[in-house]
Formats: C-alpha cells, sequence, structure tokens
C-alpha cells in the first residue's frame, strides 16, 4: 500500500488557518494512493455510481465500476434496480460488456451459464456433461450473482460496497430537509454526457466547492451569478457546498422552462451546488437539476458523468427540445471551462516546490472538509486510526 505519512498529513490540516496547507502532491500522483482510496473509502461508504435513467425499462443492464470492481446495474422484471458484481460464479468471466436493452437474462459469453434478472443462476448446460445440464456438485442456489447493497434516490443510484453502511436516508436526511420546499418527485431526466479530465478527481471536486476561481474562469457565468452572492453551507458531515442567494437563471427568457411549484421568492433566486461525498456534485435550480457522478479512472485521469433533470413530464413542442439543447449547450460550456484549469493544477503537483498550498479561509474552508474526510479515510484504510 501507500508510503504516506497520513499522520503528518492529519496535522497539517488540523494546524490553524493561518498556516494551513493541503494535501501533498502523493494524494494526486501516487498510484499507491489511488488503489489505497479506492480500498479505504469508495469501497467502505455510500458511492453513487449511476441513475436509473440509464436502465430505464425491465430488462435493462449497464456495466459500472466501483472501486476497481466491475458491477452490473439491472432493472427486473418488476422494475425494481438491483445490483451485482459483473462476474460469472463459473471462472470469472465479465458478464457484461456494454449498456444492453430488454434482456431477459444475463449470459455468460464463456460456456452460458445464465443468470437471471434477480441474480439467480437458472441454467448451466452441459455442466454435468454432455446433455447434462446439472450434477451433484453444482448447487445453483449457492452460485447466483453476488448482490451489491443498492440504495435509489432522486434517480440516483448509490452502491454500498461493504454492506455496512448506515442507510441512506440517515446519510441525506439532512439534505431532503433542506430541499424539502422542491417537490424532486417531479423531476424528469432530460440529457447526459460525459467529460474526461487528465487529473485527479479530488482536483475536479475542489474546483467546484469553491466560488472564487468563477470572475476569471467563468466570466459568462458570473455576469448570471456575482461572486459576492456565493457563500458555503454545511448541510451535514458529509454534505457541504457552494450556495448563490442571487441567481439569474440560465433558463430565463430564452428558455423556459416549468419551474419547482411552490417556492419561495428567496428559492425562486437561489441556486444551490454541494458535493455528497464522496464522488457526487449536484445543482440544484428553481427550474432545473443536475448530478456530476464523479469516477476516479487513474491516479491522474477521471471521468465526469452527467445527467440534467427538468421539472414535470417533457411536453411535445419542438421549441422545448430546442431550448433544452440550449440549455445543455450553456452547462456543456461552464463545465468545460473548468477543465482546462484543472488539468493544470494535475501539472503543478509535478513540482516538489509545492507542498499542499494555501487554504484561505475565506474561500477554502469547504475544500478543507473535503481534505480532512479523504485524509481521515486514507488513515483508517492505512491502519492509523482516523480522528
Amino acid at each position: 500500500m501507500s508510503n504516506l505519512d497520513v499522520g503528518a498529513i492529519m496535522a497539517g490540516l488540523a494546524a490553524p488557518a493561518e498556516t494551513r496547507r493541503g494535501l501533498p502532491n502523493a494524494c494526486y500522483r501516487d498510484p499507491e494512493t489511488h488503489l489505497l482510496e479506492a480500498h479505504s473509502l469508495f469501497a467502505r461508504t455510500w458511492t453513487c455510481i449511476g441513475v436509473g435513467a440509464d436502465i430505464p425499462e425491465p430488462g435493462d443492464v449497464r456495466p459500472v465500476e466501483l472501486a476497481g470492481m466491475p458491477l452490473v446495474l439491472v432493472r427486473d422484471r418488476t422494475g425494481a434496480i438491483n445490483g451485482f458484481h459483473n462476474v460469472c460464479s463459473h471462472r470469472g468471466v465479465l458478464l457484461v460488456t456494454g449498456p444492453e436493452r430488454h434482456r431477459s437474462s444475463l449470459r455468460c459469453p464463456y460456456h452460458s451459464w445464465t443468470y437471471g434478472l434477480d441474480g439467480r443462476l437458472v441454467r448451466t448446460p452441459h455442466a454435468g456433461g454432455w446433455n447434462l445440464d446439472s450434477c451433484p456438485a453444482l448447487e445453483k442456489s449457492a452460485l447466483g450473482l453476488a448482490p451489491v447493497r443498492l440504495e435509489v434516490w432522486n434517480d440516483l443510484i448509490f452502491a454500498d460496497l461493504s454492506g455496512t453502511a448506515e442507510p441512506l436516508s440517515t446519510l441525506l436526511g439532512p439534505l431532503d430537509e433542506r430541499w424539502s420546499g422542491y417537490e424532486m418527485s417531479r423531476l424528469r431526466h432530460a440529457a447526459s454526457w460525459e467529460l474526461e479530465l487528465a487529473a485527479n478527481w479530488k482536483l475536479a471536486i475542489e474546483n467546484y466547492l469553491e466560488s472564487y476561481h468563477l470572475p476569471w474562469i467563468h466570466p459568462n457565468l458570473t455576469s448570471r451569478s456575482p461572486l459576492e452572492n456565493h457563500h458555503q453551507v454545511v448541510v451535514c458531515d458529509r454534505v457541504f457546498g457552494q450556495v448563490t442567494s442571487e441567481f439569474s437563471a440560465l433558463s430565463s427568457g430564452e428558455m423556459p422552462f416549468t419551474p419547482f411549484p411552490g417556492l419561495t421568492p428567496e428559492q425562486q433566486r437561489c441556486g444551490e451546488y454541494p458535493l455528497v461525498f464522496p464522488n457526487l456534485l449536484l445543482g440544484l435550480q428553481p427550474d432545473h437539476f443536475y448530478a456530476i457522478i464523479i469516477d476516479p479512472l487513474a491516479a491522474d485521469r477521471t471521468r465526469e458523468r452527467i445527467h440534467l433533470y427538468l421539472v414535470g413530464d417533457r411536453p411535445d413542442r419542438e421549441d422545448h427540445d430546442r431550448a433544452v439543447e440550449r440549455l445543455v449547450d450553456t452547462w456543456k460550456l461552464v463545465f468545460a471551462e473548468d477543465v482546462g484549469v484543472v488539468e493544470l493544477m494535475q501539472s503543478g503537483r509535478r513540482s516538489d516546490a509545492f507542498a499542499g498550498g494555501i487554504l484561505t479561509e475565506a474561500h477554502d474552508r469547504l475544500t478543507h472538509r473535503f481534505m480532512v474526510a479523504v485524509a481521515r479515510a486514507l488513515a483508517s484504510g492505512a491502519g492509523t486510526g482516523g480522528d
């Protein structure tokens, strides 16, 4: 495992604000640290791995990865979403290699062992010899796909590989309470796209947690959401982010969408952008919602899966479809503007002269909170304790 001095990292993060430093370069460059994060963080807690809109109908399946492990999401005949380890019980072959629609079962491409959408092993052709599909040594009931604990929140699918995390409702209850004035059940999936960054996953999140960069990286967005109107909010231990109190909605005028009903005057002007630790970035506006799932692909490579939701059913109108395209284009531009500077931060982590940087009290309190949460997970995985 990684040779990080996690105790020294924790001590540095616990220093007074004026001498506080961020995570060291190895946390962004070291492949062993990347593996330690998979083991000690992503495999031990609720992590967002997809959305229900990816598998909208019974029989739809989609492979995903979490903590380096291949998983598969399946919508069964009842419409429920199941998750399994994406590997055949017989010889460990990957079962599903890409999204598929309307499957009645999952068949291994190697020896045709077949599993139901509920994970049960239902067929083992010729396993006992030619035309003998069973044999005494095979107990099908014990050889089904290994299940993964899943829960769904507002179409977002969370997995807990450990099986021991607190209920997702406990984690997200404070956010549900904060957003109780928004009828999230009215949200409908409208669009998806992806970005890849030549940078560590943590830098993408650290960038999202601060608004200090807005005037220089997002001048158009800043004209709608000035820096002085942003402030930092901690909803609970694992949910925190930026809020803007005056947001000129991206959809105003040329992009008229149905807003959430019953919003207060303050909510009609507000935008909220929390992180659900460790890997989910959210954006809530008066008339739309987005989710960005952060996938750590390597120590220096990250994928962002972005899903956009609108309020209410999609009307069958060309002007609405064009408005959706303009909204998607607007957010694509905003998110793309971050890519270059995040990749420059990654390049800067090659410098021995950089030792964690400066965390200002005015702008970096949430970044510090995020770093502490990561460091605690690393400490736990390294066996040094987290407090």
